[in-house]
């Protein structure tokens, strides 16, 4: 299952969610067929009826959510997708849970350490580097530093630059 939002609150009384998008990806609504929402041990599978973007929300409404007191209960809770309703991202773009994890090189191949969080920012993403006995660094996802990603091998290239690590 795949993070993509999280439910803030009721949108009006008739059984309309707001939630926040948490995806990179915010078309996956338009297109999925079925929302997963985890309640302790349980998962409750839900088909949206319909689906609009706005301001960095979805607002969504559920085949069978009729009435605010049937959206009170999913306040806060995170909404998640099946690995094939994930949008193939285009070149260059890659999604924030392949990113974490990943071993970062720098150009002479010295291991540098590994990826624990991708940070989003207006201008760009940037890459929390966590590093044995240093501390985390920040690594802006710009082309000038960032020269290859390889998903399949969990590995990632980076230009050093003076100052990089001068946090």
């Amino acid at each position: 299952m795949y993070l993509v939002g999280k439910v803030l609150k009721p949108q009006g009384i008739k059984g309309e969610i707001k939630a926040e998008i948490i995806t990179s990806f915010p078309q996956h609504f338009y297109s999925l067929q079925k929302i997963y929402i985890q309640h302790g041990d349980n998962w409750q599978t839900h088909s949206p009826e319909s689906v609009r973007l706005a301001g960095g929300f979805v607002f969504i409404k559920f085949k069978d959510i009729d009435s605010i007191n049937d959206v009170e209960p999913l306040r806060n809770k995170n909404l998640y997708i099946d690995h094939e309703d994930l949008i193939e991202p285009d070149a260059d773009e890659y999604y924030v849970h392949d990113l974490i994890g990943m071993k970062v090189f720098d150009e002479q191949n010295q291991y540098l350490g590994e990826i624990a969080a991708v940070e989003s920012y207006p201008a760009n993403d940037v890459y929390i580097l966590r590093r044995a006995d240093l501390p985390d660094a920040s690594i802006p996802a710009v082309k000038e530093i960032i020269r290859q990603i390889d998903p399949l091998r969990k590995q990632m290239i980076i230009r050093v630059i003076d100052g990089l690590f001068d946090q």
